[in-house]
């Protein structure tokens, strides 16, 4: 499998979401099984995330050592996937859709659920697993997925479950990733 990055950019509408959820999503996707290098970018300047203060977050987040990284102009050509967790960003994807990137963006919540449903055997007639992610993610879409977690969006902030979740579904995303690989 060629070593090209899957390059998810997260396209969060809470910059504090986004930011903790970046450091998670690529800690989950960061393992020695992976088959493929995955980079989970920000669509934030690294001045907004070096600035932002995070709120007290459970210790098993806080020990997360990845770092958000900001997206640049690179990233964002190469960007594979798009994700929200409480809401897509409408502005950040819509400005996306002007220069030209068509990447499917999806909640990562509710994404998630949908490609549990992938069958890995369907997974492996394909040539790269990515194909596959991208592909469930525009059915995702056009099946009427949601931008939007309502669950995510009632739990905003200062629960400490709210940002157990957050990592939940990124293990989950990183799981079924090494599902569908096998």
């Amino acid at each position: 499998m060629p070593h090209r990055p899957f390059v998810v950019l997260v396209a969060e509408s809470d910059n504090v979401v986004g930011v903790v959820a970046a450091r998670l999503l690529a800690s989950a996707l960061d393992t020695e099984h992976a088959l493929f290098p995955a980079q989970v970018r920000v669509l934030m300047s690294q001045h907004e995330i070096d600035q932002l203060h995070e709120p007290l977050l459970p210790q098993s987040v806080r020990a997360i050592k990845q770092v958000a990284v900001a997206a640049h102009s690179r990233d964002i050509d190469q960007a594979q996937l798009i994700v929200g967790f409480a809401g897509l960003d409408e502005f950040k994807v819509d400005a996306l859709r002007s220069a030209g990137i068509s990447a499917p963006a999806v909640n990562l919540c509710q994404f998630v659920l949908s490609l549990d449903t992938v069958n890995p055997s369907e997974a492996t007639s394909k040539p790269d697993v990515r194909d596959v992610i991208v592909g469930a993610a525009l059915q995702f879409g056009f099946g009427g997925g949601s931008a939007r977690c309502q669950i995510c969006a009632d739990k905003m902030g200062d629960s400490i479950d709210y940002w157990i979740n957050i990592a939940d579904t990124c293990s989950r995303f990183a799981q079924t990733v090494q599902r569908l690989q096998r």
